[in-house]
């Protein structure tokens, strides 16, 4: 019997030294539990905080474009246009047909990105600098333009001697500029067709060039603008060039190009 006894106490062993470790199992899983609600509460705080854009100070919400349709509208009213007319005319959309003409425009003539610069004739794609503006313009004035891309500087022939990468074409094609608002004199001896995006940062960054180049040559260059917003890329670029159509119905389309230019240039410097 004590035999028989002591193989039943051995038995029950097993039972008593497993209840301990079950009680240590209780307690880490409850602690698990609570820590997973914990971290739930606190992702939730967070979650709220960020689409409330409180969190850590600062506003979570996308930073609103300086050419959105209420920025648009505050410009010209700075500018001292016929809001209800501007605005009118901005809303109703009637303004997208000339947009898209352009568009249209520029691609029979093989523009393909912005910006791109019709020099008489002479195509230029891209925000190049002024030296290089210069020589083309210099050439148109003193009568020795060429179709030749060897006439030019070994720089430029960069640009006009490679067919797959030619951002410079020589060959001069005729640009229609009729009942368009012409910047700098009438009368020069160079007119440059501008085809541009206003969200374009290429077209921003090119913008202190045109300018030198109208301050520079301010008795022999006309400067035309036609609208090229990349909608694909530039989804307020639309809108900012129905927008400037608007302004030129009240006599204020460089004013207006203008101001989008520079607020768009001064937003990107901070």
């Amino acid at each position: 019997m004590a035999k028989a006894k002591k193989q039943n106490e051995s038995a029950q062993l097993p039972v008593n030294y497993s209840q301990p470790n079950n009680n240590i199992l209780y307690v880490m899983m409850g602690v698990i539990t609570l820590f997973l609600i914990f971290m739930s509460v606190k992702m939730f705080s967070l979650e709220k905080k960020i689409n409330s854009g409180t969190a850590g100070g600062a506003p979570a919400a996308q930073q609103e474009s300086p050419i959105s349709v209420v920025n648009l509208k505050k410009m010209a009213k700075e500018l001292k246009l016929n809001t209800g007319k501007f605005n009118k005319c901005l809303d109703s959309g009637e303004k997208k047909t000339l947009v898209d003409k352009d568009i249209t425009y520029g691609q029979s003539l093989g523009v393909q990105g912005t910006p791109g610069f019709f020099i008489n004739g002479q195509f230029l794609a891209g925000a190049f600098p002024f030296s290089l503006f210069k020589e083309i313009i210099d050439k148109q004035i003193a009568g020795t333009a060429s179709s030749d891309c060897t006439s030019y500087s070994t720089e430029l022939q960069k640009y006009c001697s490679d067919p797959a990468n030619k951002a410079f074409d020589p060959t001069a094609k005729e640009v229609d500029v009729k009942n368009m608002a012409a910047a700098g004199t009438k009368n020069g001896k160079v007119t440059i067709v501008e085809f541009s995006d206003f969200e374009c940062p290429y077209c921003i960054r090119a913008y202190p060039t045109v300018k030198q180049i109208l301050s520079e040559y301010k008795n022999e260059v006309a400067l035309y603008y036609k609208n090229f917003p990349l909608v694909q890329i530039h989804p307020n670029a639309a809108k900012t060039a129905e927008a400037s159509l608007c302004a030129a119905d009240q006599g204020k389309f460089w004013e207006f190009h203008d101001k989008v230019f520079e607020t768009e240039a001064k937003a990107q410097a901070q």
